[in-house]
């Protein structure tokens, strides 16, 4: 994967709630030889805007699209639902003539010009392509092999599916049976278990409106993964980790891992390295079963 660069775009969440997300994903990125790019023209992705006003959210979108492509880089996401959002913009502009002349006469007042010459790739999906895969099992110098561990993609990953088919993702991918984070768990030894539930949604739509249905959706998921015998449970969602963070059972709590924090200890990084200890949910057992 040497000499691969992404435009790394962070999204609200992440920079200021989930700091052991993206610190494990630029320590992993640059590992695996990836160069992540900051770009200090990024604002928020428009997914809170679109509920009330769809065009608003198209407009801040393409801003961020136009900042990658001033860079000349893809763009690379940490947040499924800034991947969604970016990437159902990105479709909408290429496809519709008379859209992206509206979006373009809105841009040219800060002096911007969508082209449609950049590419929103999920961070996981980055991985889980075939190069990737290979350099992951390629590095992997610490075995995951004694720890067993629940996946949650989120509901946002592959939807809205028509739109990831048309963007081109592989239309074997299934949102109903994903596959990508089981690839990953796999290629560092350890075990991806299956246990009831394991497609639901964590309830995080439900956050701003009923936070205790919120919380039971997301402690019932926790809670059938424990009784699967996981020793994590490992996300690829920013607002799913945060979620599951806040809803854990009273007797006992269940680590809640972000996929590159999983990845960066099978390649042998040292977990402080990874922020750990900037999780919600302690890590200890499973630093304890890998004796690190």
């Amino acid at each position: 994967m040497t000499g691969r660069r992404y435009a790394l775009f962070l999204g609200c969440n992440v920079p200021v709630r989930n700091l052991g997300y993206e610190l494990a994903a630029r320590r992993v990125a640059a590992a695996l030889e990836i160069e992540l790019v900051d770009l200090p023209g990024f604002r928020c992705c428009g997914y809170p805007l679109k509920a009330l006003d769809s065009y608003a959210a198209l407009l801040v979108a393409a801003h961020n699209l136009c900042q990658a492509e001033a860079a000349g880089l893809p763009i690379v996401t940490l947040c499924n639902a800034c991947s969604g959002t970016l990437t159902e913009a990105d479709l909408e502009l290429k496809e519709d003539a008379d859209l992206r002349k509206r979006v373009n006469g809105d841009l040219a007042r800060v002096g911007l010009r969508y082209q449609g010459t950049t590419r929103v790739q999920h961070f996981l999906r980055v991985l889980d392509s075939s190069p990737g895969r290979q350099e992951i099992r390629r590095r992997v110098s610490r075995p995951l092999d004694s720890l067993q561990i629940a996946v949650h993609y989120g509901c946002h990953y592959f939807r809205p599916t028509r739109v990831y088919h048309r963007y081109g993702v592989d239309p074997r991918e299934d949102a109903e049976a994903p596959e990508a984070l089981d690839r990953l768990v796999t290629a560092t030894g350890a075990a991806s278990i299956s246990y009831e539930g394991k497609n639901d949604c964590c309830g995080g739509g439900l956050m701003g409106l009923r936070p205790d249905l919120a919380r039971e959706q997301a402690g019932r998921k926790v809670r059938e993964a424990q009784r699967a015998g996981a020793d994590a449970l490992l996300v690829a969602c920013p607002t799913c980790g945060l979620n599951f963070s806040n809803s854990q059972p009273d007797d006992q709590e269940l680590t809640i891992l972000y996929f590159p924090q999983l990845l960066g200890l099978a390649l042998g990084l040292d977990p402080d390295e990874l922020g750990l200890e900037l999780n919600q949910i302690s890590a200890d057992r499973v630093r304890e079963k890998l004796g690190v």
